[in-house]
């Protein structure tokens, strides 16, 4: 009973020691961690675009659709998890329906979709247009880029020209 009692200790002690170890080795490690974050925030997110916005947009409106829906796919610009977003826009009133993601936070672009549903376009786009995730590493969101989608949207039904292809009408919204 007593060499039981021993053995409780004994191992007790070596469990204490090894987390006191633990503890120590995280401790001097710790300031080496923290150069190397540092260095990691010192290198803020620069996003150089590659295509105009209006070439991220594609409608894709079925033959089918019901009259006055226009269903748009917007390619993300790539800084965020999200890969694409399709919605469509509704009447003369311009109203977001079916919001649809691929790619991004569940939880997240569903809530978006959700939030989005019904309300004109016009309103969501300015509403979402300038939250951020993380300014450092992104500077976008899943949010602001339905926003550009949106926006570019629009563009395309109101025949408005695409400032992103010198004032002209680009092939996307012909």
């Amino acid at each position: 009973m007593m060499e039981n009692k021993l053995q409780n200790r004994r191992d007790f002690l070596r469990n204490v020691m090894k987390v006191g170890v633990g503890v120590t080795a995280m401790s001097m490690l710790s300031p080496v961690a923290g150069v190397l974050a540092e260095e990691e925030k010192q290198k803020d997110y620069e996003w150089i675009p590659s295509a105009p916005p209006c070439k991220l947009i594609e409608e894709i409106t079925a033959s089918d659709a019901p009259e006055g829906t226009r269903t748009f796919k917007f390619t993300t610009d790539g800084r965020t998890c999200s890969k694409n977003v399709v919605f469509d826009i509704v009447g003369e009133d311009q109203i977001l329906k079916n919001v649809v993601y691929e790619g991004g936070c569940n939880g997240g672009t569903q809530g978006i979709g959700v939030m989005a549903e019904g309300r004109p376009a016009a309103e969501v786009a300015d509403i979402l247009e300038h939250i951020v995730c993380d300014l450092k590493k992104s500077g976008s969101s899943c949010g602001q880029q339905l926003a550009f989608g949106i926006k570019q949207a629009m563009m395309i039904i109101n025949g408005t020209p695409c400032s992103g292809c010198s004032g002209t009408v680009c092939e996307n919204m012909k």
